[in-house]
């Protein structure tokens, strides 16, 4: 999952991503989280990210124009405005916030938003664009049961069918950063919302049996219970 936090003031940037990286450790969910003081280089950077934190007053900048910006890229990102400022909440829901926090932050007002922030996250569908025999596809990313790397080729398989494409495995690893998707191996990334079975050291999904990186099996299991506790 990509997180991005945006603060003209450097202990604001330190409060809020120690908070995220404590609670999304705990949680064990797969993250990366790029602290930006520099509006301009979110602008110029064109990373996607799932969830955001903005002030809505950073320098010269109105986060509520970043936020559109960043739904442009991905129209169902998650976004926290925390500010200092009152009076911006109706613009706010303008651009559908998830939630509005007040300087200071209070971390169980946060964490509770957060845990509400990760039920949508794993609801939601996200478009995926696969490129295959020359040609894009447009999928829900749930629709994505695993993706294999075999004999240097990549193979997407979906609940419409299995699909090489010609992206790159450590690319597609990239862009499955939801908190759904796992690399449990050098060769497979799993959604985990269509594992049917699950043992310590293997899966299945539907009838394929997927075995789990000897070095990553006790990482796996601390977050496929999350997982299921998330449900």
């Amino acid at each position: 999952m990509n997180i991005l936090i945006c603060d003209d003031e450097q202990k604001h940037l330190d409060i809020l991503t120690t908070y995220i990286r404590d609670y999304m450790t705990a949680k064990a969910v797969n993250f990366t989280i790029d602290a930006v003081l520099d509006p301009q280089k979110i602008i110029n950077s064109k990373q996607v990210y799932q969830l955001v934190f903005l002030d809505i007053q950073i320098n010269e900048f109105n986060g509520i124009e970043l936020s559109k910006i960043l739904k442009e890229r991905n129209n169902k990102v998650v976004i926290f405005f925390v500010t200092a400022y009152n009076g911006y909440q109706d613009d706010a829901m303008d651009v559908r916030a998830f939630r509005f926090f007040e300087k200071p932050i209070i971390p169980e007002r946060l964490y509770s938003g957060l845990e509400k922030a990760m039920e949508y996250i794993d609801e939601t569908y996200f478009d995926f664009y696969l490129y295959t025999n020359n040609e894009h596809i447009k999928m829900p990313i749930d629709d994505i049961c695993y993706v294999l790397r075999e004999n240097r080729k990549t193979f997407v398989i979906t609940v419409n069918g299995t699909f090489q494409t010609k992206d790159s495995f450590d690319d597609l690893a990239n862009r499955l950063q939801c908190s759904f998707f796992y690399k449990i191996h050098k060769s497979f990334i799993i959604n985990l919302h269509y594992v049917t079975k699950y043992k310590y050291n293997e899966l299945y999904i539907n009838n394929t049996r997927i075995p789990i990186a000897s070095r990553r099996q006790a990482d796996f299991h601390k977050f496929w219970f999350m997982y299921v506790k998330r449900r």
